[in-house]
């Protein structure tokens, strides 16, 4: 008499959180039905300021669920997408998070999830992103220098085969993230994944820098691509708000003031106070509508150190954690083997 044979496919859900970006989602959407590991299912969880377009879109997308939420930023959004999973699809191991300016490979989902499979200390991946043209990097993963600006590898550089390797690394964008569930009670604090007083911008670099000094690992995976779009860009930032750069330009610090250790700082703190010393300068000679972004990460300061302080007596019970940079995978671990 032979048992049944069980079903081993990793399974998983997406969210694409989205403001309002219905042309971009109307390019994203059929990119995630494609994929060749298809979805439990996804979530479009928008900021409804047309609903009507996204009634349509709806109508176009009928397996798809969408639903409408107040404007709390992003880590919210992507909270909202978490939550669901938990509540509705408890089965599924893997969470895809995506901005609606992201159109994925067929194969995007079956490549991470194989990659995960093989390493169960992967909390979060990504792939190659590229820009529109497919011939330009827009990120292969994000790195966290020694003035604590994290940056895009590879953006804006011609893809010529320099990030083929897959890597070990600091972090990966949230444009599209790929978390493992089992690490996210884990990675919570005061019951949030990403950190909604961020709002906008370094929510998903705040989500690296703890999931690496817990002790989870961040894979970039370049078989897994991607185009991103990207709205933020150096050469278009005085289109974005003046209360979207206020907002970046807080979370720089809080991201700081939550995660960096007393040591790290010590050890970094000549290029720490030279960057801030630009980022002051730049502020007032380019860009001074930002300077109250320092009065706003003051008035966030006190909640920040107090996730601070709820982190920080978890890590004093585990071993220190340094970033990656560019570590290909041990011989026998990379994915695809």
């Amino acid at each position: 008499m032979s048992g049944a044979v069980a079903d081993t496919t990793p399974r998983w859900v997406a969210g694409v959180v989205s403001h309002a970006a219905y042309q971009e989602l109307a390019a994203c959407l059929p990119t995630l039905e494609r994929q060749t590991l298809a979805p439990d299912a996804v979530l479009v969880t928008d900021t409804a300021a047309d609903s009507a377009r996204l009634a349509a879109l709806a109508a176009e997308h009928p397996r798809i669920r969408f639903e409408t939420r107040p404007n709390r930023g992003w880590g919210a959004g992507g909270n909202r997408v978490l939550s669901w999973t938990e509540t509705e699809h408890p089965e599924a191991s893997y969470v895809l998070l995506l901005n609606p300016d992201v159109e994925l490979e067929p194969d995007f989902a079956a490549i991470l999830a194989e990659a995960s499979e093989l390493q169960p200390r992967v909390a979060l991946a990504s792939g190659k992103l590229l820009r529109p043209d497919r011939a330009t990097l827009d990120s292969a993963g994000i790195r966290m220098p020694r003035h604590r600006r994290p940056r895009d590898r590879g953006s804006e550089e011609l893809d010529r085969g320099q990030y083929e390797r897959a890597e070990r690394v600091f972090g990966v964008t949230g444009a599209a993230m790929w978390l493992r569930r089992a690490a996210l009670a884990d990675l919570a604090i005061e019951g949030e994944v990403l950190d909604e007083d961020f709002f906008a911008y370094h929510d998903d670099t705040d989500l690296c820098w703890r999931a690496n000094l817990l002790g989870w690992q961040v894979l970039y995976e370049p078989r897994a691509v991607a185009v991103h779009r990207r709205n933020w860009r150096r050469e278009r930032r005085h289109q974005m708000s003046v209360a979207v750069r206020r907002h970046s330009f807080k979370n720089h610090y809080l991201q700081m003031l939550k995660n960096e250790r007393g040591g790290d700082l010590l050890r970094n703190l000549p290029w720490i106070v030279g960057w801030e010393v630009l980022r002051l300068g730049f502020a007032l000679l380019r860009d001074p509508s930002i300077l109250p972004g320092y009065a706003a990460a003051w008035r966030v300061a006190p909640a920040a150190l107090r996730k601070r302080r709820a982190l920080h007596a978890r890590l004093r019970a585990r071993p220190a954690r340094t970033f990656p940079e560019r570590r290909p995978l041990p011989a026998g671990q990379e994915p695809g083997l």
